[in-house]
């Protein structure tokens, strides 16, 4: 891959104008790739990822400058380009690394493709408060290369924001203004007057550090920056508060010394590719919401975890994604998309195959990371980290087939994939309590049964003929599976664990917790995971007769949720078997497909169990087609005995 060599501008006349593409060459190895994909990249791959990155926004810099050239711009807006333009050229040559840094900054990223697509687009006028932020860029740069300046900058509500830095105050509610550099102090003049860097005007960007075991990460708190936010997130930024600076602190204090305590190499890798911290606004039923912006890599984007081990984990996982998609700038893994989406355990959604593979890698790393706290124990004492070992990895084993499989793969990514599964397949072989594998495989089959309610739609003519059977008193015709679609749900849902999962992963690391949860005096839905009920709990605590009661009576109430049909179609499945097992297990959607379509015919919901009895049974008008010739094709969820 060519990329953005030192000289990015040159004068011309009294600016400097941009000219053609700068560039140099990067080099990814195929034992760089086989080295990330592994978990254990080292530092000289990991240089050149950053160095690619920082190839990345200097040539989306150069294409919007040159977009820019013919855009329709006002004399003020056009000075501003090019005075900062100017100033950047000048800071770079003076300070090539700090101003490099400067570009690597997630929200600049942010600022840079999304004007971009802006510029060619092309639909609409020039958006002066956007291309104005190029000025505060200038501004940090020369701040970095401590070189005084004069430079023309957008005033956003009130507001003039210099990346990485802070913002400065003006009296003024929008407009442009001057911000003059000099002594590492900013002031700045507009129709508000002066106003002092580091008295009442300026609000510094505030750091957050840990340090431990000679391991140190430091992230920029990101909570005034105007573009700090991406129109992707899945949850608003959070607004500046002092009293959350301060819990972030303590957090991050938490989780860097879970990390660094455990896996110096890991943390060090983490340190390297993240810079910033953007909080997300704390929802109740959404804790530790991470996410990774590929327009803002470098970003931890969190909304504030539980505890510092839920952060350590984030970190973990959104690290993992900002190496892979580093990477993949470099040496692209997938091809263009084919329109396929796969199934896989740790989303209730359908993934294209790009995203499949980024939550494989997501997931081994946080494998690995459990497989770390489990034998740093020696004895074995932390059952949750042996369960929660059990479940990454045996979520990624379920994906590997088809990621080998797929024709979307370039050259590059099937030796990724190559890599990344011959550590899983270590892993498999290593020995765990058999409560924690037992126990993921089971949680896996869950998450299968709810992502296919949730996803699949079976054949509505197979459906209607069996309601009308049924509703005829006839016995079953049609004694076979009926075939399916992919239908993703619409509906908003969590990304999150649904409640089982989150029950289940506190019996392994709180068993005194769940126990309180979980006791006959402790039923009390207050403290239960959010969209937890009672039959989940009574599930999760092995009550297998009273859950499939209550999976019951929710679904009276509720009429196909598909939590509490998964939770019901799991009891009835451990004693059936042949055909009626199938249908519990791999055709879930056809047996609440045909509850619905009876309670519309007949205005009563018959007992799941009753219907899988009933089609097992067969009719005597298909012979040829009974159960016991039947072959079907489960999904897989990757359980390992």
């Amino acid at each position: 891959m060519t990329h953005a060599s030192r000289r990015l501008v040159r004068p011309t006349g009294s600016a400097r104008r941009v000219v053609s593409p700068p560039v140099a060459r990067h080099r990814i190895t195929p034992r760089d790739i086989e080295a990330v994909a592994g978990g254990s990249p080292g530092a000289a791959p990991l240089r050149e990822l950053l160095r690619g990155q920082i190839s990345k926004r200097m040539l989306m810099l150069w294409a919007l400058l040159r977009g820019l050239e013919n855009a329709d711009l006002d004399d003020a807006t056009r000075t501003c380009v090019d005075e900062a333009l100017r100033v950047l050229g000048d800071a770079q040559r003076r300070a090539r690394d700090a101003v490099h840094d400067l570009l690597l900054h997630p929200t600049i990223g942010t600022w840079l493709a999304g004007s971009l697509r802006r510029c060619w687009q092309g639909s609409a006028g020039p958006d002066l408060d956007r291309l104005g932020y190029v000025g505060g860029i200038a501004v940090a740069a020369a701040l970095r290369a401590r070189m005084p300046c004069r430079v023309p900058v957008r005033i956003i509500d009130g507001l003039v924001s210099i990346p990485t830095m802070g913002v400065v105050g003006s009296g003024a509610t929008s407009g442009w203004g001057v911000a003059h550099v000099s002594d590492r102090r900013v002031t700045l003049r507009g129709s508000a007057g002066w106003g002092p860097a580091g008295g009442d005007g300026w609000t510094p960007a505030r750091m957050l550090s840990s340090t431990v075991d000679g391991h140190r990460i430091a992230l920029t708190l990101e909570d005034t920056d105007p573009f700090r936010a991406a129109d992707t997130l899945p949850l608003p930024v959070a607004a500046r508060c002092d009293e959350a600076a301060a819990r972030w602190q303590r957090l991050l204090d938490g989780a860097w010394s879970v990390l660094a305590g455990d896996d110096g190499v890991r943390a060090e890798e983490a340190a390297a590719v993240l810079s910033a911290l953007v909080p997300l606004r704390e929802v109740p039923d959404r804790p530790g919401t991470g996410v990774t912006v590929i327009d803002a890599l470098g970003a931890l984007m969190v909304s504030p975890p539980t505890d510092a081990l839920w952060l350590a984990i984030t970190v973990v996982h959104e690290a993992a994604h900002t190496r892979l998609e580093m990477l993949s700038d470099l040496a692209p893994l997938v091809g263009p998309h084919d329109g396929s989406v796969h199934y896989a355990p740790w989303r209730p959604d359908p993934r294209p195959l790009a995203p499949l593979l980024h939550g494989a890698f997501a997931f081994a790393q946080i494998a690995a990371f459990w497989a770390g706290r489990w034998a740093r124990d020696g004895a074995g004492s932390d059952l949750g980290a042996a369960y929660e070992f059990a479940w990454c990895r045996d979520a990624v084993s379920a994906v590997l087939p088809v990621l080998r499989d797929a024709a979307g793969l370039t050259e590059a990514g099937r030796r990724f994939v190559s890599a990344m599964g011959a550590r899983i397949d270590v892993w498999i072989a290593a020995d765990l309590p058999i409560a924690a594998t037992t126990t993921a495989a089971t949680v896996l089959r869950d998450v299968a049964v709810v992502w296919r309610l949730r996803n699949r739609r079976p054949d509505r003519d197979h459906i209607e003929r069996w309601a009308r059977d049924w509703a005829a008193g006839r016995p079953c015709g049609r004694p076979v599976a009926p075939s399916s679609r992919l239908v993703p749900q619409t509906e908003p849902y969590s990304p999150h664990r649904h409640a089982r999962q989150a029950l289940t992963s506190l019996r392994f690391a709180m068993p005194d917790r769940f126990a309180g949860l979980a006791g006959s005096a402790g039923l009390d839905p207050a403290a239960w995971p959010v969209n937890a009920t009672l039959g989940d709990l009574l599930y999760v605590r092995g009550d297998l007769g009273r859950a499939a009661e209550e999976f019951r009576r929710e679904l009276q109430a509720r009429p196909g949720r598909a939590e509490s049909f998964a939770g019901l179609a799991l009891v009835l499945a451990r004693r059936a078997g042949g055909l009626e097992r199938r249908l519990y297990l791999d055709h879930p959607e056809a047996l609440l497909a045909l509850s619905v379509r009876i309670r519309e015919l007949t205005g009563s919901t018959p007992d799941p169990r009753t219907l899988a009895r009933w089609i097992a049974a067969g009719g005597p008008g298909y012979p040829d087609r009974s159960w016991r010739s039947l072959k079907t094709r489960p999904l897989p969820v990757g359980a390992r005995r």
